[in-house]
């Protein structure tokens, strides 16, 4: 296995899901023909090779600081490819695929060819992101018809400031349409405070477009995917989002399914030997009536397999094996774990 700063085998498989902090989705109840898969993956900065003057991608070409080759990228989208194939045993149900961190719309599309050729429709904008990166959904053009899509721009109260857009999509599975947001707030990076007000902006104007979905459709089936960059208990997921915990007893409620995981000191991303729950899914409370589409089990699956991990000597933990660490070069998949949402219907 190829480890960032070292190389180290797995251990010990009990010892990793205590250090990773996984929790292990129960499929009996999913195990049929109907059961279905949603994703979010932090890809970690999927760029071509070429230099886009309109971006800040110059690292990420072959002679930029990271050396980004046609080799490299291509062992990306293969390693990539790996990761989301090997979800519930490779059965390839991943209806719904939302990503963070790719350049553009060409990169969506080899990806979602690499994983399943012909298999995915994409849902992509350019982003007015000051890194260049931005958000994109796949769905089985098999499973799921598409209804409407739109790229939300967030309403910062910081002038000049800007990030990428919230992408809503709506679809049809069966008879029943779903409604899907896939966020990647702004980062922490100069600071938790110091950058709390810009994931408040998003998180207000996430809230505003779900009310007014909510009010046009009272039974409308929410699906909110994302790299949030603060945690379940945070303030801009509680007190303006308003995902609570599953034993919340109002109507009409977003339900946070990662916050469990995360009392639980469990995560998606980890930093000075702490896992953070950055990626979550939060849903309607009616995909937990029982009727029709359903969560299973009532919680997220963070997933993780052996080949795309490394055990960290330095800080005596298991990771997920990056590409980069800095301009250093690992060869592997990304600084983030996947989540994955597992769907029955009735």
């Amino acid at each position: 296995l190829s480890a960032c700063g070292g190389t180290s085998q797995l251990e010990n498989d009990d010892d990793l899901d205590q250090q990773v902090g996984t929790w292990k989705t129960k499929l009996a109840k999913c195990s049929n023909k109907d059961h279905l898969d949603v994703v979010f993956y932090n890809v970690e900065n999927l760029f071509d090779t070429q230099n886009d003057p309109l971006k800040n991608d110059d690292d990420f070409t072959p002679n930029g600081r990271n050396e980004w080759s046609k080799g490299r990228y291509e062992k990306k989208l293969i390693n990539l490819s790996r990761v989301i194939q090997s979800i519930d045993h490779g059965a390839g149900n991943a209806a719904i695929i939302g990503l963070a961190e790719v350049e553009n719309r060409a990169v969506v599309e080899n990806l979602a060819n690499t994983i399943l050729p012909n298999g995915y429709g994409v849902v992509h904008q350019e982003s007015p992101d000051q890194r260049g990166i931005d958000l994109a959904l796949l769905y089985r053009k098999d499973m799921i018809k598409r209804l409407d899509e739109e790229f939300i721009r967030i309403e910062f109260s910081e002038q000049g400031y800007t990030s990428r857009d919230i992408l809503y999509f709506k679809g049809q599975l069966n008879d029943e349409t779903i409604y899907v947001f896939v966020n990647h707030w702004p980062s922490r990076r100069g600071g938790q405070k110091e950058t709390e007000h810009r994931r408040l902006d998003a998180a207000r104007t996430l809230k505003k477009r779900v009310e007014k979905l909510q009010r046009k459709d009272q039974d409308a089936q929410i699906i909110i995917l994302g790299d949030f960059n603060d945690y379940p208990d945070n303030k801009s997921l509680t007190s303006v989002l308003k995902a609570k915990p599953k034993n919340s007893k109002s109507k009409r409620e977003l339900v946070n399914l990662a916050y469990e995981l995360e009392m639980q000191d469990k995560g998606t991303y980890p930093y000075k030997g702490d896992w953070g729950m950055l990626d979550q899914g939060i849903i309607s409370d009616n995909l937990m009536d029982g009727i029709g589409l359903n969560i299973c089990e009532e919680t997220l699956e963070i997933h993780w397999k052996e080949f795309f991990l490394f055990y960290d000597k330095k800080y005596k933990e298991y990771k997920p094996n990056k590409t980069y660490g800095g301009p250093k070069y690992y060869g592997g998949y990304s600084d983030h774990l996947p989540i994955v949402l597992h769907f029955k219907t009735n």
